[in-house]
């Protein structure tokens, strides 16, 4: 029955995420754009920013100042200062249309130590996650985010659980439900257009249609930020601030505290 319930599972995760691309093809050709293809951390899709074009006055002899090329595309670079949040596991990216993954990307996060390897990570939309148990003990993989809720159930030693289809942008909490100290942060990002900042706190972001965006800020410790960015064919510098959060301890996938069993 478990089995049977995650392949239906699947079959509905399949179904949207082909309902996904097909909406994001059909918004790119009635913009005249060609069909998305990003990569993450790697963006090659346009976003269809708003036009803008900057002119005088012709009263005073001068012409009306063209707009950008289409197809323009500038970066973006920034500096994050600390506001009392960590400058480490931080990252941006451009909240906007959803291009599901056309590459079949998968990603995979182990279970190694008793803790998920790797503890943060950032995939597109509609990228397939692995979580396979590599210790000698059982686990069992969940998360209750509402809109990519999962549950792979107990896995033994070796166990290599079919793949989590992420469909919906935003940060995914995942946890064990024997091991109340694991935790995993993903950030499902919309698109191709992110980046992660640098130990200083600068990030670059290139490639990125002229116009104007919404960058979002976003890191497991901080609270996410964002910020209005016009980016002209010069490109764009913006400054932003982490603000630190504290964490809740969890509840288990019953929605009750860890028993005592859990180490």
């Amino acid at each position: 029955m478990a089995r049977l319930q995650q392949e239906v599972r699947e079959q509905k995760q399949l179904i949207l995420q082909l309902m996904q691309m097909h909406d994001a093809l059909l918004k790119y050709l009635q913009l005249g754009g060609g069909a998305p293809d990003p990569g993450a951390g790697a963006p090659s899709a346009s976003l269809a920013p708003a036009a803008s074009a900057s002119s005088v006055n012709p009263g005073q002899g001068a012409a009306t100042a063209p707009p950008p090329a289409a197809g323009t595309r500038a970066l973006i670079s920034g500096t994050v200062r600390s506001n009392g949040g960590p400058l480490t596991d931080l990252y941006v990216y451009l909240d906007g249309p959803k291009i599901v993954s056309s590459r079949s990307a998968t990603v995979e996060i182990k279970q190694q130590g008793r803790q998920f390897v790797p503890a943060v990570s950032v995939v597109q939309v509609g990228t397939r996650v692995l979580f396979p148990n590599e210790d000698k003990v059982f686990h069992n993989v969940f998360s209750r985010t509402p809109g990519d809720a999962f549950d792979l159930g107990t896995l033994k030693s070796g166990d290599r659980p079919s793949p989590v289809v992420l469909l919906k942008p935003g940060h995914v909490e995942v946890f064990c439900n024997i091991h109340s100290r694991m935790r995993a942060d993903i950030l499902v990002v919309p698109n191709g257009y992110w980046a992660r900042v640098r130990p200083d706190g600068t990030f670059q972001l290139p490639g990125v249609p002229v116009g104007g965006h919404r960058l979002v800020l976003w890191g497991p410790g901080i609270k996410p930020a964002t910020q209005r960015v016009d980016v002209s064919p010069a490109g764009a510098n913006i400054a932003l601030s982490a603000e630190g959060i504290g964490r809740k301890a969890h509840l288990n996938k019953q929605g009750g505290a860890y028993e005592s069993y859990e180490e």
